[in-house]
């Protein structure tokens, strides 16, 4: 007979199993490079319109990476929203400066 802390390492284990499927399902479907940048494509622009109205804000999510890349990409559409993020973070974001992006 299996004891109760077997029963509670092959639970915890089938925990595990589970989030990693549904985290495998669940990931945003966006369209990236190979070196993992934001695509500047249709798909990316109506799934970061959707992350937007879910924020409440035009600027999305400020502290994830790809949607600060997918501001970068339309500097004169989102100039504030970009002003706004912290510099170190678009710096790693991007690889680009505020100055840079916005010219």
């Amino acid at each position: 007979m299996a004891s109760a802390m077997e029963y509670g390492v092959l639970f915890v284990g089938v925990l595990v199993l589970a989030f990693s499927v549904f985290s495998l399902f669940s990931a945003p479907k966006i369209d990236v490079d190979a070196q993992g940048r934001v695509l500047e494509t249709a798909r990316n622009e109506q799934y970061f319109q959707q992350q937007a109205v879910q924020v409440g804000s035009e600027c999305g999510d400020l502290r994830d990476a790809a949607n600060v890349q997918h501001l970068s990409h339309h500097p004169g559409q989102y100039a504030d929203c970009l002003r706004q993020v912290d510099p170190a973070f678009l710096q790693q974001a991007t690889g680009q400066t505020l100055q840079q992006i916005l010219g």
